[in-house]
C-alpha cells in the first residue's frame, strides 16, 4: 500500500494545520498553495504526473519565461501593495475630514 498523499489531501492538511493554530494570513496561504503546487509539479504526491515531452531548448525557454514571469509577478504585487498604502492614507484623511467637518456642523447647532 503506498502511503503517499494526493495533491488535495496534502494541501488540506497544511492549511488546516495554518488554520489550526490561528493563522489567517493570506501571504502564508498563498505561499502554501504555491509550494502544493510546485511539489505537485515534480512528482511528490499520489497519483498521475503529467509528461509533456519537452525537448531541452523548450524547457529551457519555458524556465526563463517562468522566472520572468515570478519576477514580474513580485514587481507587480510590490506597486499594488504601495498603491494600496497610499489609498488607505487618503481615505484615513477624508474620514478625519469628514468627521471633522460633522463635529463643527454639530457645534453650530448647539
Amino acid at each position: 500500500m503506498n502511503d503517499k498523499l494526493t495533491a488535495e489531501q496534502d494541501l488540506k492538511t497544511r492549511l488546516g494545520a495554518i488554520r489550526a493554530l490561528g493563522g489567517n494570513d493570506p501571504a502564508e496561504i498563498n505561499a502554501t498553495i504555491a509550494r502544493n503546487i510546485l511539489h505537485e509539479d515534480l512528482g511528490r504526491f499520489e497519483g498521475d504526473q503529467t509528461i509533456y515531452g519537452l525537448d531541452q531548448v523548450k524547457r529551457d525557454r519555458l524556465l526563463a519565461h517562468a522566472r520572468q514571469d515570478a519576477a514580474l509577478a513580485v514587481l507587480g504585487i510590490s506597486t499594488i501593495t504601495n498603491e494600496v498604502r497610499g489609498l488607505n492614507r487618503k481615505v484615513s484623511f477624508l474620514i478625519a475630514l469628514v468627521v471633522a467637518v460633522l463635529a463643527l456642523e454639530l457645534l453650530r447647532f448647539f
